[in-house]
């Protein structure tokens, strides 16, 4: 026996201990069990009869052992590389959950009743907050649910000198877009008695005159779950740069291949979408990629949807909080990663 067939026996016997202790503690799955015993099966034939690999791998075209054990090894640690952040996102869930929790827990219990409701996400928004909230309640609104989502600036605090007017939800730390939306909406399914459900920006670029365009579409069609803004249906007044469009285009051929519906505009946080179907709408992600997991569930659910125009205006201010046009390759990375690999 030479020094490599006995460090491979050493393997072979931490592998075997490593896999019976985690089937003691029922961690296994069917993928975990397959990897551990192909690994297993393989260290064991090249300790016992190493002058055969070689024939064998020839018949995949591969001229000496060596070569597959590295083979192997790649696409072992690929392997362990997933694992482990699938633990990560899992752990980053049951953070958000705990947030989302004790963020309503600690939240102001009131029922909401009206025919609409807006939620806003709202982050380190102090320049702007104060004129966006009250040209929301100057415009006759009565509901406005707000999840500060963390804000490290003076946000809070200006959103508490509008308490006796919204109501106002705290995530003790960031958690992202959707996390902050699906807070505001779990919150809803407790306590909400209204119609429609808006989502909105606050970051000054959505424009509150289009609202309007949004119900007329619901009054002439009964049967529509959501309606969805968009920047491109038609020419609108959005002022979106360049550089962006492209991204944009880009990104609704990719949500379109994966989810399996077409729009002109698949991430826009403009929406309007009737509470009855806050029950179907059951999305994991919380970063800017929920966008298109959300096309993807109108689609499983079959949820009857629209898009209408909207005038979204981007400033200096609005360019410089959004989201880089280089994070889209992340947010593809990451909805990819969710839908196949979790």
């Amino acid at each position: 026996m030479n020094l490599l067939q006995f460090f491979f026996i050493i393997a072979w016997i931490i592998i075997l201990i490593l896999a019976i202790d985690i089937a003691k503690k029922q961690k296994f799955n069917a993928l975990h069990f397959l990897v551990f015993l192909g690994i297993w099966w393989g260290l064991l034939t090249f300790t016992i009869f190493p002058n055969t690999l070689n024939s064998v791998w020839n018949i995949f075209w591969i001229a000496r052992w060596a070569d597959v054990l590295v083979y192997v090894a790649i696409i072992f640690l690929l392997y362990f590389v997933l694992l482990l952040l699938s633990k990560h996102v899992e752990n980053k869930d049951s953070i958000t959950e705990l947030i989302r929790e004790l963020a309503i827990e600690n939240s102001p219990k009131k029922i909401i009743e009206w025919k609409e409701v807006f939620v806003i996400r709202v982050f380190n928004e102090e320049k702007v907050l104060k004129k966006v909230i009250s040209e929301i309640l100057d415009s006759g609104y009565k509901n406005i649910l707000v999840i500060n989502d963390g804000s490290l600036d003076n946000s809070r605090k200006i959103l508490e000198n509008f308490q006796e007017k919204i109501i106002l939800i705290n995530h003790f730390k960031n958690r992202w877009w959707w996390a902050a939306l699906k807070t505001g909406l779990e919150y809803l399914k407790k306590y909400w008695k209204t119609e429609y459900i808006i989502t909105f920006d606050a970051d000054l670029q959505h424009n509150l005159d289009n609202l309007s365009r949004f119900f007329e579409e619901f009054d002439k069609n009964k049967d529509l779950d959501i309606i969805l803004g968009s920047r491109f249906i038609k020419k609108t007044n959005s002022n979106v740069p360049f550089f962006r469009k492209m991204i944009l285009f880009w990104g609704k051929i990719f949500t379109y291949f994966l989810s399996r519906i077409y729009l002109t505009d698949s991430h826009n946080w403009y929406r309007v979408f009737k509470s009855n179907v806050l029950e179907k709408i059951n999305i994991s992600m919380d970063w800017m990629e929920y966008a298109s997991e959300l096309v993807e569930s109108i689609y499983v659910n079959k949820l009857n949807f629209k898009e209408v125009p909207v005038d979204i205006k981007y400033s200096e201010y609005s360019l410089s909080k959004g989201q880089k046009n280089w994070n889209a390759i992340g947010i593809a990375f990451r909805f990819i990663w969710t839908k196949f690999f979790r």
